[in-house]
């Protein structure tokens, strides 16, 4: 039903796509693959790799032992920096300030995922995450006044606190479980003045979808898929077609 939804211009904050690996790869800690650089400058032609500071603690029978080293995390970037990509031992993560498609996002990661499991074939994902963050901000001299655009059953305690003038923050957490995959659904009023009274007009839509557990290379693609099918059914039942009007006026997830 939702499958072909795509909007002209979402109100995304963020959009996140993560896998964390089952072992670290620590050979990417000092240089990474020129095989595995070459395709992710392909798709995030700006290149800024950044030394960090690791420590790791040993507790043995009779000893504790403290470590540090200095590793490299690979860090690319959009032309515009509208897109980031951060390779590390531990773990690969894109995340797109502006948001074209699930398509081009899919495109991006998986092209750079896929040649790092070919070049490391014993490597496996733990966990594979996709998030969106929706910060729908709607000028409005109310900041509660959102029944226009936000499904009226989630707006329940909105009605059932009078005393509005003293709200601070407003704020849901809803976490299901699809078979292996989870998604935490996180949605309300965040308020960036917080613990000053609401004042602004942003209601948060903060979908995350995950799959943890050993997965090779083509699960994790046929995950981030599942997860990607959820987070979209549940941001559309969760919109009014008002909403919708905008965002293909002015495109959810």
């Amino acid at each position: 039903m939702y499958e072909s939804v795509c909007y002209r211009k979402p109100f995304l904050k963020e959009v996140i796509v993560r896998v964390d690996l089952a072992s670290t790869i620590s050979a990417i800690d000092q240089v990474l693959p020129p095989k595995i650089a070459n395709v992710a400058l392909n798709h995030f032609p700006i290149t800024e790799p950044k030394k960090v500071l690791e420590q790791s603690l040993q507790i043995g029978p009779a000893e504790f032992r403290h470590s540090k080293s200095e590793v490299t995390q690979w860090h690319y970037y959009g032309k515009n920096r509208e897109k980031r990509l951060a390779i590390a031992s531990a773990s690969l993560l894109a995340t797109y300030s502006k948001y074209t498609s699930y398509e081009d996002l899919k495109e991006d990661f998986l092209a750079v995922l896929r040649v790092f499991f070919e070049t490391y074939p014993d490597a496996r994902a733990s966990r594979v995450g996709l998030r969106y963050i929706n910060n729908i901000e709607i000028p409005s001299t109310n900041p509660f006044s959102w029944a226009q655009y936000i499904a009226p059953a989630m707006l329940g305690l909105l009605d059932f606190f009078q005393e509005r003038e003293h709200l601070t923050r407003i704020f849901h957490i809803v976490e299901f479980r699809f078979e292996d995959l989870n998604v935490k659904f996180q949605f309300g009023l965040p308020n960036p003045e917080f613990p000053s009274v609401i004042k602004s007009p942003i209601f948060v839509l903060d979908l995350d979808g995950y799959v943890q557990g050993s997965q090779d290379f083509s699960e994790i693609g046929i995950n981030i898929d599942l997860a990607h099918t959820r987070i979209q059914k549940l941001f559309e039942e969760s919109v009014t077609e008002e909403l919708r009007r905008v965002m293909r006026a002015t495109s959810g997830t």
